[in-house]
């Protein structure tokens, strides 16, 4: 995770180190699978389940798109590292897994962000000061959303962990995560947070009502008050912001042409970052800034067009909604979805899910692959003496 990480700094060394070791981190893993042979959960080699064949013939769809590609190099190469990613998470990552357990990779994962993002706030307390309550603070990361993009993924994991193991480094981690993420402002990350949470203490209920009533409640009064304050107004509500999504609405009319013009295979996969200019748009004329169309969903759309993207989508809210709702009362399955479902909802204003190199999406199909991994296990019936899955 940590390399991830590095690469969104905004210190330009740590940053081009970070962007070199991600690569390596991911082709790295991909070597060990190949030379594991494939294996997970000690089966046959090359063992394919269901989500495999998904993921696979989405691959195949997005490397056939360098046909029609505005840029067929740009499609081959971000469709290779879509591979690698798939390959490190659903392969490396698994077999990782099941031999130190679910417990511990989750564990390990948040220690590692609950450690730099307790550095982040160190470093703002000492070298940024003013920009901790003057405005959105970004501290060691090129920019706040960065922030939001990983918390908005962690949160649900290390609030689940402390409410079962009441560990006082979990609750700790909980309040770094949280300060981290009230400072940078990014309501989209707590939008997706408050949905998450909604899920796990419904599955805690069946577990410990009276818990699951009492910090909700707790939580609610607390709220009521902190969003009366001129902190919640400024640095979160942003109001004058808040009409058209810090302008992501703009980004989403001109996606709208674009898709238009090819809506039902797109432009090419990976080919979101260069659509402006082939239009011959200028974000700078426009008076705006971001990364392509400033969502996954539009974005996919513009790559793959909306058929495609309907069935991409559709699969992930699909597996995410069915183990929140057919498996509520699996404590350990409903936190991994409600964190696929953060994603997705973060997703929504952010192009992220299907980009290899970035944090987010590293720990978002990380995710992924532990709830199929622990769906799949729990179906074969296996004992958690053979495979560790609970917390």
């Amino acid at each position: 995770m940590l390399p991830f990480l590095m690469a969104t700094m905004k210190f330009e060394k740590i940053a081009s180190a970070g962007d070199i070791l991600r690569w390596l981190v991911l082709l790295s893993g991909c070597a060990l699978s190949v030379k594991l042979g494939f294996v997970r959960a000690g089966r046959s080699k090359g063992t394919i389940i269901l989500p495999d064949r998904f993921i696979i013939m989405f691959l195949y769809i997005f490397l056939a798109s360098a046909i029609w590609s505005i840029l067929p190099i740009e499609t081959a190469l971000k469709t290779i590292s879509l591979l690698l990613l798939y390959v490190c998470s659903f392969w490396t990552l698994w077999e990782y897994t099941d031999s130190i357990s679910e417990a511990v990779i989750i564990r390990n994962t948040l220690y590692i962000l609950g450690f730099v993002m307790t550095f982040n706030l160190v470093y703002g307390i000492f070298f940024e000061p003013a920009s901790l309550m003057s405005s959105r603070f970004q501290g060691i990361f090129e920019n706040p959303n960065n922030i939001g993009l990983v918390l908005g993924l962690a949160l649900p994991l290390v609030i689940s962990r402390w409410l079962i193991t009441n560990h006082k480094l979990d609750l700790t981690i909980t309040i770094i995560f949280l300060v981290n993420l009230l400072l940078s402002g990014n309501r989209t990350a707590l939008f997706a947070f408050g949905v998450a949470i909604f899920f796990i203490f419904r599955s805690l209920f069946a577990k410990n009502p009276i818990q699951a009533f009492f910090i909700p409640t707790a939580a609610i009064i607390f709220l009521e008050q902190f969003i009366q304050t001129n902190f919640f107004a400024e640095k979160i509500l942003r109001e004058d912001t808040l009409y058209t999504a810090a302008n992501r609405t703009y980004f989403w009319e001109l996606a709208q042409d674009y898709i238009t013009n090819r809506p039902d295979f797109g432009h090419g996969f990976g080919t979101e970052g260069l659509i402006h200019n082939y239009y011959g748009t200028s974000l700078y004329a426009l008076k705006l800034r971001g990364h392509g169309v400033m969502s996954s969903y539009f974005g996919l759309a513009v790559q793959i067009g909306w058929p495609l993207t309907y069935l991409f989508f559709g699969l992930l809210w699909g597996f995410a909604v069915f183990c929140l709702f057919a498996k509520w009362r699996n404590y350990q399955l409903v936190t991994l979805a409600a964190t696929i479902v953060s994603g997705l909802v973060i997703a929504i204003f952010e192009p992220a899910i299907y980009s290899a190199g970035n944090c987010f999406s590293f720990l978002f199909w990380m995710v992924l692959m532990l709830a199929i991994r622990r769906l799949y296990y729990q179906k074969l019936s296996l004992k958690d003496t053979t495979i560790k899955l609970v917390i």
